[in-house]
């Protein structure tokens, strides 16, 4: 918990980065607003929920979470499944005989996540929210989801992330 936090005594924020066309984060919604809903008014143990829908972190936030917030094997898989380029892939090529691999850009055998630099980020941000402007029927082979991923729930007082109803339970339980 931070001090200024602390001593400005206001709640902590739990962020959602949120598509509304994914069940699961439409689900993992759900049980953060009854958990919010929930929370007594004078608990101490407050917090808020900024929904980011369809919205990708900013630099600043994706800098935190790689820094602070990939603790164990199991939210380094969340941000890896959240930034779907980050691995290697195969998909079928126009026939349905043909292959196509693409490379992705994360190291291999890499212990840690990829950290772009603030341009490199720019630019992913920028394909990322014009990808969101054009009609879903115009969309070419990339989609938003190629480049990230919803569900992606942020503790940021606890430094925690989820994007499973396991590890989401685990952020509330500090709340409830």
């Amino acid at each position: 918990m931070s001090m200024f936090r602390t001593l400005q005594n206001s709640p902590a924020t739990i962020t959602l980065f949120h598509n509304t066309k994914i069940p699961l984060s439409t689900a993992l919604y759900q049980i953060l607003d009854k958990a919010y809903i929930k929370l007594p008014s004078k608990s101490p143990n407050q917090f808020i929920i900024d929904l980011a829908k369809d919205r990708i972190p900013t630099y600043d936030q994706y800098k935190h979470i790689v820094s602070n917030c990939l603790v164990d094997s199991k939210s380094k898989k969340f941000i890896t499944n959240c930034y779907p380029f980050l691995n290697d892939r195969t998909t079928t090529g126009v026939s349905a005989s043909e292959i196509v691999t693409f490379k992705g850009v994360a190291a291999k055998n890499s212990v840690s996540h990829k950290l772009f630099n603030e341009g490199e980020y720019a630019l992913i941000e920028e394909t990322f929210n014009k990808l969101h402007e054009i009609k879903e029927d115009d969309l070419a082979a990339v989609q938003p989801a190629d480049i990230f991923k919803a569900p992606l729930i942020i503790d940021w007082d606890q430094n925690l992330i989820a994007a499973d109803e396991e590890s989401l339970q685990k952020i509330l339980s500090k709340y409830t």
